[in-house]
């Protein structure tokens, strides 16, 4: 609208039509990469870029009740939620539901 408004007044700009263009190209064309790459995670379920999944299962083997981890796993579902799975071997007789919560 800026560049009609412009040649309208001034005909003899006529590159501000290209210059508007060009712009417009380049943030469609940011935007796409950004959500291509988005979706890209999704669908090859990589662990997220801001997610640490070694600090995740060192903390989780901090706590008392733990005797181990094995397969962790911590993909995103969809763009905003992400999923953590994992094995968790308790010690014998530790309440479960605690080291669940």
């Amino acid at each position: 609208m800026i560049g009609g408004g412009l040649i309208w007044y001034k005909p003899e700009w006529k590159i501000i039509d290209l210059i508007c263009t060009l712009v417009c190209s380049i943030i469609v064309l940011a935007i796409t990469i950004w959500m291509l790459r988005n979706i890209l995670e999704v669908l090859m379920e990589c662990t997220p870029r801001k997610i640490n999944a070694t600090k995740i299962e060192k903390g989780l083997c901090e706590m008392d009740e733990v005797v181990a981890i094995h397969k962790l796993h911590i993909c995103p579902v969809t763009v905003r939620k992400v999923l953590m799975a994992c094995h968790v071997i308790v010690k014998p007789g530790a309440n479960a539901d605690v080291v669940l919560e």
